[in-house]
């Protein structure tokens, strides 16, 4: 039988060709596995960013009237926010917006930039106690390391010096993008003003306040222009330490006589009593986080990174220690680990099977190409920038065995055609012209199930797969290149006999002949009884269905990291020492599992965000966290298993939340929203949800995000008697500043370390109402001091713990979590149709978060991108068989 051997005279004339193309495409595969830039996960382009306002002495209410419905008025006018998904939180104090910008935008930094810009214009509408309104959307960004610098001797001032140092040194390697660190306590200078004190001195405490406000003010004074020179006229601060602030004259008369500071009040350095404090081990620390630059390799970061830590740690004193809590380089390194093992064992299952089943040449052919390809996608990848991160890895493995598929096929056909006494030039030739059609159409279809991922897979989900299509259809296409040009020229320089014909092979002849005919009779059977096979099929599709209805399902898979975090809550108003106590319990217990390498405890206050998805937590008083470093992947889950059981309960007046590093940026897997505009309408109903809930079994955790309500102190003013006195709201409110909180006056600077001086008298602690009523307040008009209660009527009274709006409504949101191994899906399922048949009022109505909007945005366009597989699929094959009937044959069997 002849033959046009056009294909492989061509393939034959550029054979140098091929191999140099081929010698390049794997030297920059090798060169990307060194250089190509890696992470843990792809780069997420963060939509969500905060906006703050500060308005100290507002209650919950009027930060939500006064401040959050004007600023979310005027939010909403911009189409680039996300209604939906924006929500506020108006608490005691301070106002927190959480913006989600919509899909649609295509370049969020360019909106922020414009909101700053608008918001600086609208605070002018703004009640004037409003002391700050800042937008932030670079919160999203992730630590690539996180350490802790740690030390039982040194101060916070002496640690934080260290700290500098440290950050100087890391600041030089080119990958480091962002350094900060965290947990500092600062110092100031307490002036405890003495009532009797200055009540015998005739001394107004306005006088103190006078006479330290303007010392350490920088002021412009000019220059000196002589002609020549131009000299600028500087004046020294005038109080540099503590002793200068003891010694500042406060009263003087015409005879020489002075009154100092230190007459009348005590000054002491100290540390303020702080509103949160990190510990790692028990023990003291600073917090240091380290963000690498985009494009780089994280591999190489941390191994850059390490080298300064490792250098730096030697030139510190013994009882400093830099200690890692977070290092996303080392859980990389072990990913791409994992793949090269992957690799490797894939290579040599290949090898394995095709030297069992087929001849030595054939085998190491075949084999060849599962590097080849795989190394040239590498290649091809770094190229077009492609990084390597868990999706990208994922994508390649799950190509490992596709791209033999076309090579096995092609040498299958060679070798059947040399046992079927075909010369080895002809069998060249016809193994690909015969089957090229087919092969282009697999590798199509198996593209056309990826693909369509990137047309409707859209925000965070999109941007999480998008590496996966490009991946698997970069290395089927070149695994078709190879598979119809290197494969032909391989086949007929290293194979001259089949199968058969090998005298060497007679085993193995005997082994495929043997499956053959054992495939021969099966099918054979199947044609006598064709009933029984379309039943077992027909069955089998129905059983499928009913599994994939009654399978419990999540849109993403728990991390695996030798990590894991505990988040403890406490009722709202909880002073910080009970959540201290609480975390103290949890660091003794976690301290003694020898599992645990490291606890870091941030107590008031949440970490940096030190996981792409796991967002840090809004610092409050009754919130702490623990962050855990385990010595395993499998330890992690063998402590979350235990203690998530065990420790449930320990503790009466706080929730424990185990929680494994996830792919979700929900705070709980089930949130029922409720939305209306009365306070105990919502809360109701909320209540009747939760009564719904909690007799489910598997739900651990059912709470709202109202909190608790906040007992507070109510002063009702003597309008009269304070309008006689000289006493308004806000000296009133100043007055008593400075005998809970103290009273800011001034600042002195130490070098580059600023120092707050703040009045204060001697009982900070307030701790009933009668200690407010009884504290001496004074007016501009007036030398004596008159307590609080002779101004002001005192009484407790009650505020919402915090109020939340979701797309401007008033949203109480039910949120909860479930028992370890638990679905989530499984309790909403019996959940769902009983909320579903509550009555509602007028204006009211219920949404689902969680899980359940997370598979709406993700699973949902994922079943559209799956029906136009289907369609694309179906074409492909129409295309390929031209007959209705064979198309549809085929599309059966999937």
């Amino acid at each position: 039988m002849k033959t046009n051997h056009q294909l492989l005279e061509l393939l034959l004339r550029y054979k140098q060709v091929l191999y140099i193309v081929t010698g390049i495409g794997i030297i920059a595969g090798i060169i990307a596995l060194i250089l190509m830039p890696r992470d843990e996960y792809p780069e997420f382009k963060i939509r969500q960013g905060i906006i703050v306002a500060v308005f100290p002495g507002a209650s919950s209410q009027q930060v939500e009237e006064q401040v959050t419905s004007k600023i979310e008025k005027y939010l909403f006018q911009y189409k680039s926010v996300d209604r939906s998904k924006t929500y506020s939180v108006s608490k005691e104090n301070v106002m927190v917006i959480y913006v989600e910008v919509s899909k649609t935008e295509k370049d969020p930094d360019a909106f922020w930039a414009k909101l700053r810009h608008g918001l600086n214009e609208i605070k002018n509408e703004l009640p004037a106690g409003v002391m700050s309104l800042t937008a932030d959307n670079d919160f999203g960004n992730t630590s690539a390391l996180l350490l802790a610098v740690q030390s039982d001797t040194k101060s916070y001032k002496e640690l934080e010096d260290y700290v500098k140092q440290f950050e100087d040194n890391v600041r030089k390697v080119p990958s480091v993008s962002r350094v900060k660190h965290y947990g500092l306590q600062k110092e100031q200078i307490s002036v405890y003003i003495d009532d009797a004190k200055l009540t015998r001195y005739g001394i107004k405490p306005l006088l103190v306040l006078a006479a330290l406000k303007p010392q350490n003010a920088v002021v412009y004074a000019g220059d000196i222009d002589d002609g020549k020179h131009c000299s600028p006229i500087h004046i020294p601060l005038s109080l540099t330490t503590e002793q200068d602030v003891a010694n500042q004259i406060v009263y003087s008369d015409p005879t020489g006589n002075v009154i100092r500071l230190k007459d009348v009040a005590r000054v002491v350095r100290e540390y303020d009593v702080p509103d949160s404090y990190v510990r790692v081990n028990g023990k003291k620390c600073l917090i240091v986080s380290l963000e690498m630059q985009t494009g780089n390799n994280i591999v190489r970061f941390g191994s850059d990174v390490g080298a300064v830590i490792d250098k730096f740690s030697g030139s510190l004193p013994e009882d400093i220690k830099i200690i890692t809590i977070s290092n996303i380089p080392d859980a990389v390194s072990r990913a791409i680990t994992g793949f090269m093992k992957e690799f490797g064992m894939a290579i040599v299952s290949v090898i394995l099977v095709t030297i069992l089943l087929l001849p030595r040449r054939v085998a190491l052919v075949a084999a060849a190409t599962i590097p080849i390809a795989i190394l040239i996608t590498l290649g091809v990848m770094w190229i077009v920038g492609m990084d390597l991160q868990t999706v990208s890895l994922a994508g390649l493995i799950i190509v490992l065995g596709m791209v033999v598929d076309n090579a096995i096929v092609i040498i299958d056909n060679y070798v059947e055609k040399l046992d079927n006494n075909i010369s080895p030039r002809d069998a060249a030739t016809q193994s690909v012209t015969d089957l090229f059609g087919s092969v282009f159409s697999a590798t199509l279809i198996i593209i056309s199930c990826f693909m369509p991922l990137l047309l409707f897979m859209t925000g965070l989900s999109g941007d999480f797969v998008h590496s996966l299509p490009m991946t698997i259809t970069l290395a089927l296409f070149i695994s078709l290149f190879i598979s119809v040009t290197l494969v032909p020229i391989l086949s007929y320089t290293f194979i001259k006999t089949g199968i058969k014909s090998d005298a060497n092979t007679g085993k193995k002849a005997a082994i495929l002949t043997g499956m053959q005919k054992m495939y021969d009779r099966l099918l054979e059977d199947g044609f006598r009884h064709k009933k029984h096979v379309i039943a077992i099929g027909v069955g089998s599709f129905v059983a499928g269905l009913i599994l994939l209805a009654v399978t419990p399902k999540q849109p993403f898979p728990t991390i695996e990291r030798n990590q894991f975090a505990v988040e403890v809550y406490l009722p709202e108003g909880s002073s910080l020492q009970q959540t201290d106590a609480v975390l103290k319990d949890l660091e003794c217990v976690l301290a003694r599992d020898n599992r645990v390498k490291v606890v870091t405890s941030f107590v008031g206050t949440g970490s940096p965000r030190f996981h792409a998805i796991y967002a840090p937590q809004f610092p409050g008083k009754n919130y702490g966290q623990l962050v855990v470093l385990t010595e395993s992947n499998d330890a992690t889950v063998e402590l979350l298993d235990e203690y998530s059981t065990s420790y449930a309960n320990r503790y009466p007046s706080a929730e424990i939340k185990w929680k494994q590093l996830e792919m979700t940026k929900t705070s709980a897997p089930i949130e029922v929203r409720i939305s209306g505009d009365s306070i105990p309408a919502i809360k109701r109903i909320a209540d009747q949800v939760m009564d719904l809930a909690r007799p489910i079994p598997g739900t651990a955790w059912i709470r709202t995000d109202y909190r608790q309500p906040i007992q507070s102190v109510e002063l009702d003013m003597k309008k009269d008697e304070a309008a006689r006195m000289g006493f308004s709201n806000t000296v009133l409110g100043y007055s008593l500043l400075t005998g809970t909180k103290g009273f800011p006056v001034t600042t002195v600077w130490e070098g580059d370390y600023p120092i707050d001086v703040k009045l204060k008298v001697d009982k900070k602690v307030k701790s009933t109402v009668a200690d407010i009523g009884d504290q001496y307040v004074t007016s501009p008009f007036l030398v004596s001091s008159v307590p609080v209660r002779q101004l002001a009527t005192l009484r407790p009274g009650w505020t919402e713990g915090q109020i939340v709006r979701r797309n401007g409504t008033r949203t109480i949101t039910v949120s909860i979590n479930v028992v370890r191994g638990v679905f989530p899906s499984t309790i909403f399922a019996r959940l769902q149709p009983q909320i579903d048949r509550l009555s509602l009022p007028d204006g009211m109505s219920i949404e689902y978060g969680g899980e359940y909007e997370d598979n709406a945005e993700s699973m949902t366009p994922f079943y559209y991108s799956l029906v136009v597989s289907i369609v694309i699929i179906f074409l492909i094959l129409m295309a390929q068989f031209r007959t209705m009937k064979t198309a549809v044959l085929i599309m059966m069997t999937m």
